[in-house]
């Protein structure tokens, strides 16, 4: 390894030159450089001198040195200690090298000492170049302060976000889980990690959890996030979620302001990703004068094409039941000035092919409400506004056969137990006369009404892989109802099998209008692409995508950069820029093209 090196020592001098000392300076004999690091904050090194031990130098400045450091140490802390009668908690501000918290120790009255330095990089360099000074900072006595974070839930996305907030040495992390295994593999390696066991629906111990921490994560169900928010509020914590915002949510908005506290929302893939970049570009046409006319948004998280091996073309990487549920979600949307509706039972029905790459076969379909996006993005000049989601050609025929039946239904049904065939509970479920193959398929012939024979043969060989039609395998009830059920086998057969990846895309698709000079109209389509692919036995794509901004929002909340009180969403540039600026530093970042 090439020896240290620093700008401020030259001819093997240290010298310290600032305006601070105007008409003097201070030099000293280096005998090898031991550090050097440019700390979030500050420029940090530490040399042995000739004369005075270990220096520390922050910014170009001496802060101490082994051979007199006592004579600030002692000064700073004696005389106020002496002067109080009886001091028993004792507050440092600054001072990461631990000489200030030795000498008040020495006071055998002092209970408990708080050190609060602005740089985790003077500590941790202390610890380990000035050993004297710092050996207490580990006392029973002395508590570091740090950011406090807790993360709720054990899902598929928590680990790379829990990674990345685990990354900054500043952050104690603590994850909580219903059960404390859980809770332990999720950060199993991580560094200031703690497991704890936590019952969400038990407010009283959430509420204390809560208050305990500087910022909650909340990547648990969206169902629970306005619980989470009303603890958060009364603890003055801030909140971070990677769910749309729900009313039950917004009705928080000004109780949130009160508490002074932010809960930023909506920052995973979709949304997230695609907020960031989508604000970006419609504010850099308007900057320039165009007018978006048209807005289109698709993003899919897929099996890579190699991994899409079975009949729906499709594998889980997050939850099943929420995946199946989104399906009957019913959707709207602005196409051509006008508001189309489409009611869940119909919205496979609406998918078409959608044109990304040659590469892929998509179809596309539109996702919950669009509508608000032409305010929320400020473009209410565009007519057309659709928002939805990419899947492989022929999963939304298949998801309408299987809506048909009745498979997507979560209502509980009292006839349905573990006693049953596959296909009693298929015949049950459709109507059909009996639970012969035969007469299933002709039930569900007469509710799907196939295009084509080939089609039938499609779809009826993937419900027979699937175990729908079987005569000989017994169901394994999950939940009492039929949606759950099929989630439960669904999971085992459509699981990613080692050494598979996940395929992430995410593409914005604008139409712009720029009015020339002499008054006539150019149009340009603008593309904004997001590809990705999981890590085989590393990451999936989606967890990244989704974890690694969620963990970014959550930094930027802790640094005071997202400062905005009350409910938010990205929807700004003033919220996007540093999002998008540390999301490129991951690898993160969307790819513009102009057609």
């Amino acid at each position: 390894m090439a020896p240290l090196t620093h700008p401020s020592i030259k001819d093997g001098w240290f010298r310290e030159i600032s305006p601070q000392w105007p008409g003097q300076a201070m030099t000293l004999k280096v005998k090898r450089i031991l550090h050097v690091e440019k700390s979030l904050y500050q420029d940090v090194l530490v040399f042995e001198s000739e004369t005075y031990g270990n220096v520390l130098i922050l910014d170009g400045v001496i802060q101490c040195t082994e051979r007199d450091e006592f004579s600030y140490q002692e000064m700073i802390a004696h005389l106020p200690l002496a002067s109080h009668p009886n001091p028993k908690k004792v507050l440092v501000i600054g001072g990461g090298d631990g000489g200030v918290v030795r000498e008040v120790l020495r006071h055998e009255s002092v209970e408990e000492v708080v050190l609060c330095d602005i740089d985790e990089a003077v500590i941790r360099v202390s610890k380990q170049y000035l050993p004297h000074m710092s050996e207490l900072l580990d006392s029973s006595r002395v508590r570091v302060f740090s950011k406090k974070i807790l993360l709720l839930g054990s899902g598929f996305v928590a680990r790379p976000c829990a990674e990345y907030v685990a990354r900054n040495p500043a952050n104690s992390l603590t994850i909580a889980c219903r059960t404390l295994a859980s809770s332990v593999k999720l950060g199993e390696g991580l560094p200031r990690t703690t497991a704890i066991s936590l019952d969400v629906s038990n407010s009283a111990a959430l509420e204390e959890a809560i208050a305990a921490h500087d910022v909650v994560i909340s990547l648990i169900p969206y169902t629970y996030h306005a619980q989470v928010i009303k603890a958060a509020i009364k603890g003055k914590t801030h909140v971070v979620t990677t769910s749309y915002v729900s009313p039950a949510m917004r009705e928080l908005d000004a109780a949130a302001k009160e508490a002074g506290i932010v809960v930023m929302n909506e920052i995973g893939l979709d949304p997230g990703i695609d907020h960031l970049y989508a604000v970006k570009i419609i504010d850099e046409v308007h900057a320039k004068g165009g007018k978006i006319k048209s807005f289109l948004s698709f993003c899919g998280g897929l099996p890579a094409p190699e991994a899409s091996n079975n009949p729906l073309g499709y594998k889980f990487s997050w939850s099943s039941r929420g995946v199946l549920l989104a399906l009957l979600n019913s959707a709207s949307y602005i196409d051509n000035a006008e508001k189309v509706s489409i009611p869940g039972s119909e919205l496979m029905s609406h998918a078409k092919p959608y044109f990304i790459t040659p590469a892929y076969a998509f179809v596309a379909y539109p996702n919950r409400d669009s509508t608000p996006f032409r305010e929320f993005y400020n473009i209410p000049e565009a007519e057309t506004v659709i928002r939805g989601t990419l899947r492989f050609q022929g999963f939304p025929e298949f998801i309408a056969v299987l809506v048909k039946m009745g498979w997507l239904d979560g209502e509980t049904k009292d006839w349905l137990n573990n006693d049953m065939t596959w296909a009693e509970v298929t015949q049950k479920a459709t109507g059909a006369n009996e639970s012969s193959e035969k007469a299933l398929i002709e039930r569900i012939t007469a509710l799907a009404e196939f295009p084509s024979a080939s089609e039938k043969a499609r779809i009826v060989s993937g419900l027979r892989w699937i175990g729908l039609l079987s005569s000989t395998e017994k169901v394994t009830v999950r939940g009492s109802n039929l949606l759950d059920t099929l989630c439960a086998r669904l999971e085992t057969l459509m699981a990613y099998e080692e050494g598979e990846r996940d395929l992430v895309m995410l593409q914005h698709k604008f139409t712009v209008e720029w009015t020339k000079k002499d008054g006539s109209v150019d149009e340009e389509v603008i593309t904004s692409t997001l590809e990705m692919y999981g890590t085989p036995g590393g990451h999936s794509a989606m967890a990244v995508t989704v974890g690694v901004p969620c963990g970014i929002a959550t930094q930027l909340v802790l640094d005071g950069v997202i400062n905005q009180t009350g409910v938010l969403a990205p929807y700004s540039k003033e919220l996007c820029d540093p999002l998008i600026e540390l999301l490129e530093k991951e690898g993160l970042g969307m790819v513009e093209a102009r057609i």
